[in-house]
C-alpha cells in the first residue's frame, strides 16, 4: 500500500512539473490560464504541485488534467497514462438532496378565496365571544360587596433586604449554543458545477453574485464552471439537463418546469 501511495505521489508531481514547465516556457500566468480556460486557480495550483483536492473525484481530475493539457500543447494521452497508473476509478458519489418550500395543504387544496373568506368568519366568531365574556365579566364586577381594607402589620410591610435584589439582578441570562451545520463541500474547495444538457433549454447562471451567462444551452452541451461561495441557476425546464456539484449529482427528478435553484457549501435549495 505505501508503494502504490509513493509511486502515486511521485507520478503526480512528475505530472505537475510538466505542466509548471509548460505553462512558464508560454509565459503565463495561473489568473490567465483561469480565464481563458475557466477552470478554477485552486485547481490548476494543486495539480501543478501534484496535489488535486481531495473533494474531486478522478473523473473530474481527469477532465481538468485534459484540459489544461491540451491547451498548453502537451500530449493529453500520455500525461494522463503517467499520472493515473495507481489511481484507481473512485465509486459515484450519492445525490444531494433538493430543499423545497413546501405550501400547507390547505392553500394547495383550496381555492385562494375560500381560505380567505374562512379567516374572515373566525375572526367575526372570535370577536362576538370576546364581546360576549367581557359583558359577563363587566356584570361579575357590579355585584360584587365592596372588599375592606385590611391593615398592613408594621412588621411585614418592612421592605426585603437590598442584598438580595442586587443578587436578583446579576443573574446573567443564558447564552443559547449555536449547533454547527456540516458543510458538503469544505471551504477551501471551490463549488465545482457541472450542466449536461439533454434537450436545449434557457438557463441563467450568477457565480457569487455575479452573472456568469444567460442563453439558450444546445442539447448534449456539457458546461463546466465554479465559485468561491455560492451558485444561483435559474432553468427554464428542469427536466432538460443533469446537474452535480463536486462529483455528486443533484436530484432534479420529477422537477419539471421553471426552477430557480440556490447551491452553496451546505447543499442546493429551491428559492
Amino acid at each position: 500500500m505505501e508503494n502504490n501511495k509513493r509511486e502515486s505521489r511521485s507520478s503526480a508531481v512528475s505530472v505537475g512539473n510538466k505542466l509548471r514547465e509548460a505553462r512558464e516556457k508560454k509565459s503565463l500566468t495561473i489568473e490567465q490560464v483561469q480565464k481563458q480556460t475557466r477552470i478554477h486557480s485552486t485547481v490548476l495550483i494543486g495539480l501543478e504541485e501534484g496535489r488535486p483536492s481531495d473533494a474531486l473525484t478522478d473523473t473530474y481530475i481527469r477532465s481538468f488534467l485534459k484540459k489544461y493539457a491540451q491547451f498548453l500543447g502537451i500530449n493529453s494521452v500520455e500525461l494522463l497514462k503517467e499520472y493515473f497508473p495507481a489511481h484507481p476509478e473512485t465509486p459515484p458519489k450519492p445525490s444531494i438532496p433538493v430543499q423545497e418550500n413546501v405550501l400547507p395543504k390547505e392553500t394547495r387544496k383550496y381555492p385562494k378565496f375560500l381560505y380567505m373568506t374562512g379567516l374572515a368568519v373566525a375572526a367575526i366568531i372570535s370577536l362576538i365571544l370576546l364581546v360576549f365574556i367581557a359583558g359577563k365579566i363587566s356584570n361579575a364586577f357590579k355585584n360584587m360587596k365592596p372588599i375592606q381594607k385590611k391593615s398592613i402589620p408594621a412588621k411585614a410591610a418592612k421592605k426585603k433586604p437590598a442584598a438580595k435584589n442586587a443578587k436578583s439582578a446579576q443573574k446573567k441570562p443564558a447564552v443559547k449554543k449555536r449547533s454547527a451545520t456540516k458543510e458538503l463541500v469544505p471551504r477551501m474547495t471551490p463549488l465545482i458545477l457541472e450542466i449536461k444538457v439533454k434537450e436545449a433549454v434557457l438557463v441563467k447562471l450568477k457565480k457569487d453574485g455575479i452573472l456568469f451567462f444567460d442563453r439558450v444551452l444546445p442539447a448534449g452541451l456539457v458546461e463546466k464552471t465554479a465559485a468561491n461561495n455560492f451558485i444561483e441557476i435559474d432553468i427554464a425546464n428542469a427536466g432538460s439537463l443533469d446537474l452535480t456539484l463536486n462529483g455528486r449529482p443533484i436530484a432534479l427528478q420529477g422537477k419539471n418546469g421553471i426552477i430557480s435553484l440556490e447551491i452553496t457549501r451546505k447543499g442546493v435549495r429551491i428559492k
